[in-house]
């Protein structure tokens, strides 16, 4: 991530159909578990570290029977000097108590994930016409093939990263644990 007062920034989401958002759905017990579990998830599959996810909201109503729940994470993993991965996830939905399984519910998941590229912008050659000509022939000609590759592997673990979520809910719905 360049650190920069003023910069440029190019972003392509990795899912590029409509919607970009990824979501799956679950209705069953203990829906409440999903949560310690997409975390752990998103670092394994992600490979980063717990400083690389920043949680910007966090929403737990149990001021009543039903606990409602609503929490958006952002995870960023730099690439090399210009590019990184952002991925935004949100994780809400309600539980109430179940005399089988102790809890039972459903809980939404929704993640998308985009590639982005920042140069700055700071200096008067970095806003210059010749700098920007420069820029794009190198985003442009040279740089594409890493970009592509970005792409790709951003496009693999937004893909692992639901079919292991998936997985998971299967297991959780059959266990109710």
């Amino acid at each position: 991530m360049v650190f920069a007062r003023s910069k440029l920034m190019i972003q392509e989401w990795c899912i590029e159909e409509k919607p970009v958002m990824l979501t799956l759905n679950y209705t069953g017990p203990n829906p409440q578990l999903a949560v310690k579990k997409y975390v752990e998830l998103v670092k394994t599959i992600f490979s980063v570290k717990d400083s690389d996810i920043q949680e910007k909201v966090f929403n737990w109503d149990r001021s009543g029977k039903e606990e409602k729940f609503n929490i958006e994470y952002e995870v960023r993993k730099d690439f090399d000097q210009h590019s990184y991965l952002f991925v935004q996830g949100t994780i809400d939905g309600h539980i109430v108590p179940s005399e089988e399984f102790g809890k039972e519910g459903h809980v939404r998941i929704r993640i998308r994930g985009a590639i982005r590229a920042e140069y700055p912008q700071d200096t008067f050659w970095q806003r210059s016409l010749l700098y920007e000509i420069i820029r794009v022939f190198y985003h442009k000609v040279i740089y594409s093939s890493n970009w592509d590759k970005y792409m790709y592997d951003c496009r693999e673990r937004l893909t692992m990263f639901m079919k292991e979520m998936k997985g998971y809910f299967n297991l959780l719905g059959k266990s109710g644990m």
